[in-house]
């Protein structure tokens, strides 16, 4: 089986929304210790526990899309895309202001790049999705 280049990005982009996905299961469940957020009531849980659920359908959303209407899929996933990139943006902006007291996590703002470019992979492809006798193979 040969994957159109379209296919492709569709495809790497469900697994990026996959992975925004199951990062925001793991911060509703662990909101504190996965982004060390803080709050007012002082463990950062309530903000924690609502950017999980905002990561988890928001992804969850755009995945159904790219799998069903690639076209509208491709606009979510590139809104997500911007919001990875802003995400990265922010972390680097953050790393210049504050460089005496924080260091810039290489590994986070690498990761938040690279979503952001699969996710705008689909939207950005000139392709097309073919459907392979009703079985919605990607070809």
């Amino acid at each position: 089986m040969i994957i159109s280049s379209y296919g492709l990005s569709l495809l790497l982009a469900i697994i990026a929304c996959v992975i925004g996905g199951v990062l925001g299961g793991l911060t509703l469940a662990r909101p504190g210790s996965v982004l060390g957020l803080t709050a007012p009531d002082g463990d950062g849980r309530t903000e924690g526990r609502a950017l999980g659920g905002l990561l988890i359908l928001s992804h969850a959303a755009a995945a159904l899309f790219l799998g069903y209407q690639s076209h509208v899929g491709a606009a979510m996933a590139f809104a997500l895309a911007m919001a990875w990139l802003g995400a990265a943006l922010g972390r680097a902006v953050s790393a210049l202001v504050d460089r005496a007291r924080d260091r810039l996590n290489l590994g986070s703002l690498a990761f938040e790049i690279l979503i952001a470019v699969t996710l705008s992979l689909p939207f950005f492809n000139a392709g097309r999705l073919v459907v392979l006798r009703g079985h919605g193979m990607l070809v």
